[in-house]
């Protein structure tokens, strides 16, 4: 009995210290990291790719500006997002732009008629850029 309540004890142990190193190693049930951080350089250039992606989705003739406000990250689904600030027709709209997904605030309705001209995109180490 005494064997059998000891054993009882160090799997209780050995479980407990498994489901906190695993829910403190920030990963997933698959194993796949839940918030992996890329490098600077590559989160700009995922920037610079999902604000031209969105401009292009997005051909508002009055949209002036997009603003990320972080460097970004992958979720646990692998894809890469990061929070941004678009501006249209001097009003911000809080979004979320990513790599394969991009949400938030409803957005005005695209008129028709031509596109964009210049979009101003601010990254998230403050440099800028122009994309037509």
């Amino acid at each position: 009995m005494r064997v059998r309540s000891s054993l009882v004890r160090l799997v209780a142990v050995v479980y407990v210290a498994l489901v906190v190193t695993t829910g403190t190693s920030a990963c997933s049930i698959l194993g796949v990291p839940m918030n992996q951080q890329l490098s600077t350089e590559g989160n700009l250039a995922n920037q610079k790719k999902v604000a031209a992606e969105f401009i292009k989705d997005y051909p508002h003739p009055e949209l002036e500006s997009i603003r990320f406000m972080a460097e970004g990250s992958v979720k646990g689904s692998g894809n890469w997002s990061a929070y941004a600030v678009v501006t249209i027709a001097g009003k911000n709209y809080d979004e979320v732009l990513g790599t394969s997904l991009s949400l938030g605030e409803g957005l005005p309705t695209v008129p028709p008629g031509p596109g964009p001209g210049p979009v101003t995109v601010i990254y998230s180490d403050d440099s800028k850029g122009l994309i037509e």
